[in-house]
């Protein structure tokens, strides 16, 4: 089923968010970002389907071929309030119902579908964020658990003030 989901992959919706902010030049290049992005929350209410799987696909130039060589591009979803949001890695199953994404050069796409190849039926409003990880701050920071949302927004949070430092 992923894979005939795929057909549809390149047809863009929105992008995730902003870039994070800009970094100091270095000594071998030029000024970067803070190599871990994080986006904004964001909500997908609308879902096209193709046999019994329901997807959404994004464009987000943060997602460079390096990326997809060898960083690492992760995908939450929330379960808590807007308030108190609950963030959970994907995959994530809830009964037999799996939410599963990919990703690809400048892109990704979130599927919702059935173990049992069953209509999983309107999944409705679901909230997610993206992070992308640049390969040297993987190498980095070796000890993180990239699947557990509050070490990653902890890389995130402190990529970003010490851009801002500088």
């Amino acid at each position: 089923m992923l894979l005939a989901a795929s057909v549809f992959i390149f047809t863009g919706c929105t992008k995730t968010g902003p870039p994070g902010p800009q970094g100091p030049q270095g000594p071998t290049g030029p000024q970067g970002n803070a190599n871990v992005i994080g986006s904004d929350p964001f909500t997908v209410s609308s879902w096209s389907k193709t046999g019994n799987t329901y997807y959404a696909n994004f464009t987000s130039s943060d997602i460079t071929p390096t990326i997809v060589d060898r960083g690492i591009v992760s995908v939450f979803k929330s379960y808590g309030t807007t308030s108190n949001p609950e963030w959970s890695p994907l995959p994530d199953i809830n009964g037999k119902t799996s939410t599963v994404y990919n990703f690809f050069d400048n892109g990704f796409s979130i599927y919702v579908q059935n173990s049992d190849g069953s209509d999983p039926g309107f999944p409705g409003s679901v909230t997610f964020r993206m992070v992308v990880v640049s390969p040297s701050q993987r190498q980095a920071n070796p000890n993180t658990n990239w699947k557990d949302y509050k070490q990653v927004m902890n890389v995130v949070n402190a990529a970003q003030q010490e851009a801002a430092a500088k």
